[in-house]
């Protein structure tokens, strides 16, 4: 079942899907951040820019409008539950400081990250996820807000998840908020900026600053995480543009 807020002035959009996921590219759908919850007993298989992962039960994915991502062909969307949301409806860039969530769930790295929900959490969303339906079904000039406020809720809790999922060191919030710095201003001057340096010198810190934090949190080098990214967008502009791999290679 479907369902769908839309503001026809400013064209935001949120929508709740249940067990309706589409199984094919969607042109339009790439205006769309999401949240896909298997909610199910079972794994289930999706292609995330064209790469396989496997969601398991209890498991929520989150995807930026930048990635295109579907369920296969031969799979069942049973308990699958997709939250999307546009630019217009809720700005995750904009409103950074409320949700601290870009760098990080949504523009983190080059994959889509998943988080694994525990009793405590599975028994929250479930309980967001029924007054949402609650709300889906209002028509009243407050909808819109309320609506805001319950994604926002959902934005924050999954970006608790991750920063003690995804962040593989105890970090404190400035080191934290560091790697998230990096990873949006790597979203923003990829295809310019193809340095650490460059990066380093926008961040007002040291290229050996930013090395010896990503040893701390990842197993990938700030430079890796730059190469990895000019990569992501090699790919995406190969799977779903008509540019030729010599336009491409200029990236």
């Amino acid at each position: 079942m479907n369902y769908k807020y839309h503001d026809t002035i400013s064209e935001a959009e949120f929508v709740l899907a249940e067990s309706e996921f589409t199984k094919k590219a969607d042109e339009k759908d790439s205006r769309f951040f999401r949240f896909v919850w298997n909610r199910s007993g079972y794994s289930k298989s999706f292609m995330v820019d064209d790469i396989p992962l496997d969601l398991k039960p209890n498991q929520v994915l989150a995807c930026t409008n930048l990635q295109q991502v579907r369920i296969n062909a031969d799979e069942s969307p049973q308990g699958i539950v997709s939250l999307c949301f546009n630019r217009p409806f809720y700005c995750v860039h904009t409103n950074d400081e409320e949700v601290s969530c870009n760098g990080l769930l949504f523009f983190g790295s080059d994959q889509a990250p998943v988080l694994f929900l525990d009793g405590t959490e599975e028994e929250i969303l479930e309980t967001l996820l029924r007054v949402l339906k609650d709300e889906f079904q209002m028509r009243d000039r407050n909808q819109q807000e309320m609506l805001r406020i319950l994604l926002k809720r959902l934005i924050i809790r999954c970006t608790r998840l991750a920063r003690k999922q995804l962040i593989k060191k105890e970090l404190n919030e400035g080191e934290i908020d560091l790697i998230r710095q990096f990873n949006v201003l790597v979203e923003e001057h990829f295809r310019t900026r193809k340095q650490v340096s460059d990066y380093a010198e926008m961040m007002h810190r040291s290229p050996k600053t930013l090395t010896n934090l990503f040893a701390l949190h990842s197993e990938k080098s700030p430079l890796q995480i730059i190469h990895n990214r000019i990569i992501m967008e090699a790919k995406r502009m190969l799977l779903y543009t008509g540019k030729s791999v010599k336009e491409i290679g200029h990236l």
